[in-house]
């Protein structure tokens, strides 16, 4: 687990650095909440209230459960020096790489069950599923993750993501089910 990020700390330049700090922000604040709040806006002007909602419960079940796993699990950060400035023992799970995944992820499962052309499928999935990779990469290349982290943060936004899915089903359930 730690040969990946000494081999990465090792390789090290100053257009790399410049490059993770931007593509690790990609899954911090402001980035995740812009994108939460943008698509939920348009949702909102299209009266999609479910979509709204979708997006807002997967990174609401991401961020309430990085809370709690921080809280109770303590796993030291690698031990190589470190890019940013975070609390030393808050290692796993990797909350951008889960953050990206919940929302990127998220986003495409919404613009790809509207979008009927297979290329631009293709192209959206790919994006949504390069940003948090690369997010992830960056993330051990600063030096505050070990990879079982970002793995973990990646399931774990996988995992927010079937809670909004199941969530969005039930409502539309319900829904049916409620007398006109």
């Amino acid at each position: 687990d730690e040969h990946v990020n000494v081999w990465l700390s090792h390789h090290r330049t100053g257009a790399r650095n410049d490059a993770s700090f931007w593509m690790s922000g990609v899954g911090d604040i402001p980035a995740i909440p812009v994108i939460v709040a943008l698509t939920m806006l348009v949702a909102a002007v299209r009266k999609h209230w479910r979509v709204a909602a979708f997006i807002l419960a997967a990174i609401a079940v991401e961020a309430a459960t990085y809370r709690a796993a921080t809280l109770a699990i303590h796993r030291e950060r690698p031990r190589v020096p470190r890019l940013d400035h975070l609390p030393v023992d808050a290692s796993y799970y990797s909350g951008h790489t889960a953050a990206s995944v919940a929302v990127y992820c998220g986003v495409a499962l919404l613009i790809t069950s509207a979008v009927r052309n297979g290329a631009a499928r293709c192209a959206v999935w790919f994006v949504a599923i390069a940003i948090p990779l690369l997010v992830a990469l960056s993330r051990m290349y600063r030096g505050m993750h070990h990879p079982t982290d970002v793995i973990a943060g990646a399931i774990w936004g996988i995992g927010s993501i079937l809670v909004a899915i199941m969530a969005a089903r039930a409502a539309a359930t319900a829904d049916e089910r409620r007398p006109a």
